[in-house]
Parts: C-alpha cells; structure tokens; sequence
C-alpha cells in the first residue's frame, strides 16, 4: 500500500501542536517544581489536599551527588562561578533563570558525570540536594538551556574567555609555580597540542580534515595549552576542522592568549617557560617565533627529509632504554648528537633518533635550548610528552564527555568548550584543596577525625598515622578525571540542609576506599562547619 503523504500544512500544525504541548509539560513541571519548594521552604508538606506542618529547620535529601554537594560551601566561599554572572550578559528575556544561571548548570552537570546536554533532565534536574547546595531552587530544563547555547555571540565568548581569566587568576596553581621557578632559576614545561573533535558534516565550520583514526571525517579542531606540572589547562581555541598546527598564525594566537592568561609579559617570566611541541608545530617559523620571543623549547623538527639528512652527521648513536631501564627489543631506538645542526634564531641543540622498521630506519630530530642535559634525558623529556596533553584529551573525554556534546552552532560548540574548560580546572583545583588540607592538619587531629564507630581504628600509632596521611593523600591525587567524577564527586550519600545551606554529608560506606573519602573531605570542611560521616542507616 502506498504510504499516505503529509501536506507542508499538516506538517506544520503537526510542529506547533508538539511545542505547545512541550511548554505545557514544561509549565506542569515548573508549577510542580513550585509547590513542592514552596512546600519545604515553609515547613509544609501537602498530602492528597492535606496540610501538614513539619516546623522542621533542617531536612535531610539523598543525593547520587553527595561530593560535590559536601564541596558547595568552599565554591561558594572562593567565589568561583561570581566573574561569569558579572561579566557574562546573554541577550536572552529571563523568565525563571537568567543565562547566566544555566552556564552554571551546564558546569555542575559536567561536574557530575552528564554526557549530553539532554542529560542534564535525568543528571541534575531531579537532584534536589545538589541544587540546594549551590543555592538553587531548581534546574532549567534541557530545551531551554539549548537555547541558551544557540542565543551565544562572539561578544559573549569574548565575555566568558574574561570571566575565566579573572576565575584561573584567582585560584590557579600555576602562578605560583612559575614564579619559584624563576627564582630557583629552573623552567616549567608547558606542553600545546592540537586535537580533532568529530561533528556532523553539516555543524558550522566542520571541515574534513586530520581525525586520528578516523578517514573522510568532518569536524573541528581543539588547540590545548596545558601546564604539565599541574595538570591546568591554561588556554583553549576551537578551530575549522581543516585547521592544522603547522599554521604559524594558529601558534601565534595561541601564544598570545597563554601569555595574557599566565602573565608572561618580562623576558624573565618567559624565559623560565619551556615549551614542548610535537612535529606538527616543528616548522622554522614556528620554532623560531618561540625562539624570538625568549622561551626555552624542546620540539620535534617538522620536515622528515631534513632529520634523515642532519642524521648523518652523528658520529656515535646510544641504544635508548624502555621504561624498564634495559634497550627495546620490539621497537628499539638509538639517540646522537647532531654535529652540523639546523641554523635557528637562536643557539639550540639538536639530537637525532632513529627507529629500525621491517623496511629500514625513520628518522626524526629533537630541537632544544637546553645545553646541560645528557641526550637521554632530553628523549625521556619528550617521549614524557605523550602522557601529558594527549591524556589530558582522552581524560576529559571519558571523564568530562567533552566529546559527545556537540553543538551545530559554532558558537555554541565555543560556550561548551570553555565550560569544560572550566569544570576541568575546577576538579584540578578540588583535588589541590583536599590534598593540601591533609598536608596541613597535624597527626594528632588525624587520630580525632578518624571515625570511632569503625571496628578497627584507621590511625594506631605516630608512624601509622604518617602513613595513613600519605595514603589518603595518594588516594585523591591519583584519580583521573574519570575516577575522581564517578568516585569522588558523584558519590551517592544523605545531605542535611538548612534552607540552602548544606549542614551534614553523610557517604555510603559501600564504595572502595570510602573511609579515606570521608576523612580528606572532613579535614577540608571543618572549617566550614560541615560534619562528614558514613551513613551507617
């Protein structure tokens, strides 16, 4: 039988029929929304018509959250999100919640394990406890948050890019670091790197272009500056996916936003940076710009022609050992100083490595500005570079989902990427509260935070307790961003609050390591007043 045809005219009707009743179920569920805050905030509950009053101060809400909601209080205290309401002004009508408030949203959500942008309705929505915490009633539903997206300027991301420089100046770990190197006159390794980000071939600006692994693929590019030392990312660009990194004015713009960002504006500051790139960015005019502009490089040369060719120039070539320390019996590579390097804006070093295949030997080229070093520490310098910015995507790809929200707008793709940028941060700088609140507390009030109820005291002696600090300390530094959302922040638990204020977490004690969780998060909100236990209900 032949399939009936729709006219252009039912069509229609057929679309405006399905957003009317999308505003009534999202009306229906505000008014719910309505009551039932209203309900708790006046210490009333309403049953089958039935008023009855609780006069109940404090409330207890089971949150799949708990971790994030126990670090409310110190996000709100160091004024994380405040830079983004003030200088963020999205040219949107604000019914229920200004734009602002939904980019917040977007982070807690990111924060807590949300894949899509549609996932925020089934994430955060019916977190109660979490919302609360961060003095939130309740959530923007998914449709309206999209708008939101679609709604950003580039005078918006301009605005965002100014909220997040003054949030990282305020409460980065790199400053600090870059400032006692150039004191102890050492240098800090910055590593940038360039990554493919799969989009329909119909999203604005999405281009075919070089996808690892992927043939005949469109998207866009993400171009990451990221201070190896801490793990932050400094700077973050979206680019066309026919982008690559050998584009001089790609590298140029990129230095430019890590210099304002960093405050590398004195020949002393820079100089105490290293940067370290791979091949793609190994072009003269690259490394010479860099060179030019006083940083310390160590980079692979681009042009594979040129290595084979300064490669015959060495006169001794040493085995390179494998991680185990003993030379590589199944990809072997040997290391030597070039002798008639290529000529650079500055004096530089330049180390050959070549590799035996089946079908002979490849050949590439360190270049450094490092004189001191033996040649296989400055190969283990950058054979360590795969570990650090390539991980850092494939982190906030299976951590963050940064992946698999994809907008069409190229803007909105923009907005989406500096949210993750800034969740990114943030899980960074939690973990730097919690450790360095360990370090601080004495051993002695380790023993009294221990939890007395347990059957076996976790701290029995002086040299038990060192060692137990060391252990909770580890506990949270080595986490990943995968393991520290799923296992630190959306660890599921009981939230005491008084009105917005969170009063008592209580954890689980069925997750792992559990008891370490509890007293890391302890030590960092007693100042806060906030009581931390397991809920042993």
């Amino acid at each position: 039988m032949a399939k009936k045809r729709v006219s252009k005219k039912h069509r229609k009707n057929n679309k405006k029929n399905s957003r009317i009743n999308n505003n009534i179920d999202n009306n229906i569920d505000n008014n719910i929304d309505n009551n039932i805050d209203n309900n708790i905030d006046n210490n009333k509950i309403k049953y089958q018509g039935i008023t009855i009053p609780t006069n109940i101060d404090e409330f207890q809400i089971t949150s799949s959250n708990a971790g994030l909601c126990a670090l409310a209080p110190v996000i709100k205290d160091k004024k994380v999100f405040e830079p983004i309401h003030n200088n963020v002004n999205i040219r949107q009508k604000k019914i229920f919640y200004s734009p602002t408030d939904k980019l917040v949203f977007l982070t807690l959500g990111i924060m807590s394990g949300m894949q899509t942008v549609y996932d925020i309705n089934y994430k955060l929505r019916v977190d109660k406890a979490l919302l609360k915490a961060f003095g939130y009633q309740k959530c923007a539903d998914q449709s309206v948050i999209q708008e939101t997206l679609n709604a950003v300027t580039d005078e918006n991301i301009k605005q965002m890019e100014s909220a997040l420089d003054e949030i990282f100046k305020q409460n980065n770990l790199s400053a600090s670091l870059i400032e006692k190197a150039q004191k102890d006159n050492r240098t800090i390794t910055i590593d940038i790197d360039l990554s493919g980000q799969i989009a329909s071939k119909n999203a604005e600006q999405s281009t075919k272009g070089y996808f690892s692994g992927k043939k005949n693929a469109y998207g866009r590019q993400l171009a990451r500056v990221l201070v190896s030392d801490t793990q932050e990312i400094a700077v973050e660009s979206l680019y066309s996916g026919n982008t690559v990194s050998w584009d001089n004015d790609v590298f140029k713009a990129t230095i430019t936003k890590m210099e304002y960002r960093l405050n590398l504006y004195t020949q002393a500051q820079r100089n105490s940076i290293r940067l370290r790139l791979d091949g793609g960015f190994g072009t003269d005019k690259n490394v010479n710009y860099a060179l030019w502009c006083d940083y310390q490089l160590l980079a692979k040369m681009r042009c594979s022609s040129r290595a084979r060719k300064l490669s015959k120039s060495v006169t001794q070539w040493v085995d390179i050992p494998s991680d185990s320390g003993e030379p590589s019996k199944n990809n072997p590579r040997q290391a030597g100083l070039v002798t008639t390097p290529h000529r650079y804006g500055r004096r530089t070093r330049q180390i050959a490595i070549k590799k035996a295949t089946k079908k002979g030997y490849t050949y590439s080229v360190l270049v450094t500005t490092d004189t001191d070093s033996d040649i296989l520490s400055i190969v283990s310098d950058y054979d360590a570079r795969g570990g650090v910015p390539e991980s850092s995507f494939c982190q906030d790809g299976q951590g963050l989902s940064n992946t698999k929200r994809r907008k069409r707008s190229f803007l909105g793709q923009q907005m989406l990427m500096l949210l993750n940028q800034l969740a990114h941060n943030m899980i960074v700088w939690i973990k730097n509260w919690l450790t360095e609140s360990m370090l601080v507390i004495s051993d002695e009030s380790l023993g009294e935070s221990s939890d007395e109820s347990s059957d076996e005291s976790l701290v029995q002696s002086s040299e038990s307790q060192v060692y137990e600090k060391s252990l909770i300390i580890k506990t949270v530094k080595e986490r990943g961003m995968k393991r520290f959302v799923h296992q630190l922040l959306s660890i599921s638990g009981l939230v005491t609050l008084k009105g917005q204020k969170v009063c008592s977490v209580a954890f689980n004690p069925s997750y792992s390591l559990v008891k370490r969780i509890v007293i890391a998060f302890r030590t960092l909100l007693k100042p806060y007043g906030i009581m931390v236990s397991l809920d042993e209900t």
